[in-house]
């Protein structure tokens, strides 16, 4: 993510600034505080710009996320935002909700986070899976390592609900899935897969 902001910051100050977006402006103000030696202006200005850069991407990779996913179709757009990240390299978050139209208690919340705090704990649990905690385990999505914790909830008639939430660390990104009313851990993995999360992947330049 941090890689891909500042090549694209290298790749607008090599090239004409003829583009409509904020982020073109910004790279010219950081140009012209450059030429006057106020330093701290420019940064000011390429961060603005980086932001940009990242707003505009977390809005191509929302999306591209599906629009219905086994049954449970996407409430409305994604909400978007790179609220305070506002450092050089920062990030983005991205927030997604699905929910099932014949069956209201069954939705998931999809969280595309980068450069969470949270990666550096969650990558120590998947290299050391035995210091996971009581009701965590390590399960596989696709090809990619994910932290799980399921609650089960009784409503006193016997009927059961499981929540659960899966975090998926990817490079400097967290993706986190909180799901309700799923009937097995199955078709929660089977849900979080269908993100494609190679191709966020990639789309983010992790």
């Amino acid at each position: 993510m941090k890689k891909l902001a500042l090549f694209s910051l290298a790749v607008l100050f090599c090239l004409p600034l003829t583009g409509q977006g904020q982020a073109e402006t910004f790279i010219k103000e950081a140009q012209d505080f450059l030429t006057k030696k106020e330093y701290k202006q420019a940064i000011l200005s390429l961060q603005d710009a980086i932001n940009d850069i990242n707003l505009t991407l977390a809005k191509q990779v929302a999306e591209s996320l599906p629009a219905e996913i086994n049954g449970l179709k996407a409430e409305g757009e994604a909400e978007v935002s790179n609220a305070g990240m506002g450092m050089i390299g920062g990030g983005m978050q991205i927030i997604k909700r699905y929910r099932n139209e014949t069956k209201p208690e069954n939705d998931a919340e999809v969280q595309i986070l980068a450069n969470s705090p949270m990666l550096a704990t969650l990558n120590m649990y998947l290299t050391n899976p035995g210091m996971l905690g009581q009701g965590h385990k390590s399960v596989r999505i696709g090809t990619n390592r994910a932290i799980a914790k399921t609650d089960i909830q009784d409503d006193g008639n016997g009927n059961k609900t499981r929540s659960t939430e899966i975090q998926v660390p990817l490079g400097q990104t967290l993706v986190t899935l909180r799901t309700n009313g799923f009937a097995t851990e199955q078709d929660e993995i089977a849900f979080a897969t269908k993100l494609e999360l190679e191709k966020i992947r990639t789309a983010l330049g992790e």
